[in-house]
């Protein structure tokens, strides 16, 4: 597997020790290398393909523990200066579950809390208590994968229109890994990343015949 080392972007800040942690994940079998079927869509209406896909969500739970101490030695590097400030926030119920054992186990050392996002008309978002949780924090944002920055750019629309009213000192997002392939520009400066991996999602005509040949799997989140 190739690492993104020829596109930068200057707002995705890399932790320091992202080739351990991308080590640990391909220990853990959740880096698949194949032939898959992304949600994405391309301009003809097909979806887009590539050759990895990475899939936090058959990580077991010693796993999950194991790595947030990676996620931790990030957290302490990234926002040294913010920890008496931070929530940790993730997605709402039947999703990834490590944003969750990541500040449990921050709990004791910092008293960080956490809250959950939900979609609500179509749109992510910090809703009702747990975006009164929030009042007054800096949110740290915890994803798995960087595919095509849909998500974060549901929430940061949403959470700047909550910014005064809950008095928020900021905005961040942390990814376990980053694709590398497309980048966003929001929230400025506050983009970070575990990893990067070179893993573009293209149309079928631009893979190898050695890619094709391989069986289709299809994107199930």
């Amino acid at each position: 597997m190739n690492q993104l080392h020829s596109i930068q972007n200057e707002n995705l800040q890399i932790f320091s020790h992202a080739d351990s942690y991308l080590k640990q994940l391909q220990s853990y079998g959740i880096i698949e290398q194949g032939h898959f079927e992304y949600k994405g869509k391309a301009e003809d209406g097909t979806r887009l393909r590539g050759e990895y896909f990475v899939n936090f969500r058959k990580l077991k739970t010693d796993q999950e523990i194991e790595i947030s101490a990676k996620y931790w030695e990030a957290i302490e590097e990234f926002f040294s200066d913010k920890l008496s400030d931070l929530i940790i926030v993730g997605v709402a119920f039947g999703s990834l579950s490590l944003p969750k054992v990541i500040q449990t186990l921050g709990f004791s050392k910092y008293k960080i809390e956490y809250a959950y996002t939900e979609k609500r008309n179509g749109i992510l978002g910090l809703y009702g208590e747990q975006a009164e949780k929030c009042r007054g924090k800096h949110i740290l944002f915890i994803e798995d994968v960087f595919n095509n920055g849909t998500s974060i750019k549901e929430l940061t629309t949403e959470i700047k229109n909550k910014t005064k009213d809950l008095e928020l000192k900021g905005f961040s997002v942390l990814y376990g890994v980053h694709r590398g392939h497309t980048f966003t520009d929001e929230p400025k400066g506050e983009v970070y990343t575990m990893s990067k991996i070179y893993a573009p999602a293209v149309h079928a005509s631009k893979l190898s015949a050695e890619i094709l040949a391989r069986p289709l799997k299809e994107y199930k989140k």
